[in-house]
């Protein structure tokens, strides 16, 4: 086995990243790790909960909690993530890029517009682990398209990467701590709302349908989402736009982001 300067220089990195793994800077140690490897420009670890906001563990900017946009993703707009859906189903912990867990038409919503795009930019990969609190989540943004050296490098990295993130969740205090009632009626609240706004109000499927719509989820995608025939899916979003008086999906968000 041949060992150059480099090799060496990374296990060192590497042991020093394992060392600061009590230390409340270890996500910006492994941070600062991941970027001698990798190009990306924002990071964020949360971990995922059904029907809560993401509770935020560490991120990349700067007074990033008072941010707009993300003060409003944490309001609401954390249903339309497909990553915040995709992780509620994982089962396997591994790393996952947009392209793979976005519906078919996300790239087209006013989501990914006015948030995605401002927020996190052009691409996203994670690294998920799913835990009996949530799925912890390690996201990378990028304002260019990860390479395929890119998503090679993460995929090389997570035998090892995913462990350590178990014991550093086993390390939050936070991640034990029990989720305010006020959080846990978010998800529930924020359907009623929705429902209760059309005339007459929406039933719960038209609900469930007008997410996946605004998620980025076409026609075809709700059906085969909801194991529903497609003219079952038109139906309902005939329904609801009718109800709600709204004819496209970008008048829909404007009226789920008013409801926030």
């Amino acid at each position: 086995m041949q060992l150059n300067v480099a090799d060496l220089a990374f296990h060192q990195r590497l042991g020093r990243l394992v060392d600061s793994l009590d230390n409340e800077s270890f996500w910006q140690h492994l941070a600062a790790f991941l970027r001698e490897q990798l190009v990306f420009d924002t990071w964020v670890a949360v971990l995922f909960r059904p029907g809560v906001p993401p509770l935020v563990l560490a991120d990349s900017a700067v007074n990033y909690a008072n941010d707009d946009l993300f003060a409003d993703y944490m309001r609401g707009l954390y249903l339309l993530d497909p990553f915040y859906a995709f992780a509620l189903k994982c089962a396997q912990p591994g790393v996952y890029r947009l392209d793979e867990v976005a519906p078919d038409s996300f790239r087209d919503t006013e989501y990914f517009k006015h948030y995605f795009s401002r927020n996190v930019v052009t691409d996203e990969v994670q690294f998920l682990l799913p835990m009996a609190s949530g799925t912890l989540s390690l996201s990378l943004g990028s304002k260019r398209r990860f390479s395929d050296t890119d998503i090679g490098l993460c995929c090389l990295f997570a035998p090892w990467l995913l462990p350590l993130l178990r014991q550093a969740a086993r390390l939050e205090e936070r991640l034990s701590q029990p989720v305010p009632p006020d959080a846990a009626q978010s998800r529930q609240q924020l359907e009623e709302a929705l429902r209760l706004r059309g005339t007459p109000a929406l039933t719960n499927r038209e609900v469930e349908v007008a997410l996946l719509i605004l998620g980025g989820h076409s026609t075809k995608g709700v059906a085969r989402e909801l194991d529903i025939s497609l003219e079952t899916a038109k139906v309902h979003r005939r329904n609801l736009y009718a109800k709600l008086g709204v004819s496209s999906q970008a008048a829909l968000f404007l009226l789920f982001a008013e409801m926030k």
